[in-house]
């Protein structure tokens, strides 16, 4: 006979609205638009009502820089 060791998780290292998978569709695609308008992490958070490193991350683990990228407006 064995003891398996069972962890628990405490509630504030359970993932949460913030991670980057709780993202909907829609709210990505506002990144990917508002992000090739030329605004920074941080403004695309408060539009967004998130932290400017909550959509750093959504970027990246979406994979959105190309599309944003292809959206984005070229200078004048």
């Amino acid at each position: 006979m064995s003891i398996v060791f069972v962890p628990k998780i405490p509630d504030h290292l359970v993932k949460t609205k913030g991670t980057p998978e709780a993202y909907s569709e829609d709210e990505l695609n506002r990144v990917v638009v508002l992000r090739a308008s030329g605004l920074s992490y941080r403004e695309v958070g408060l539009e967004l009502g998130r932290g400017g490193g909550s959509v750093a991350c959504a970027i990246t683990y979406h994979k959105l820089q190309g599309l944003i990228d292809s959206y984005s407006v070229s200078p004048r």
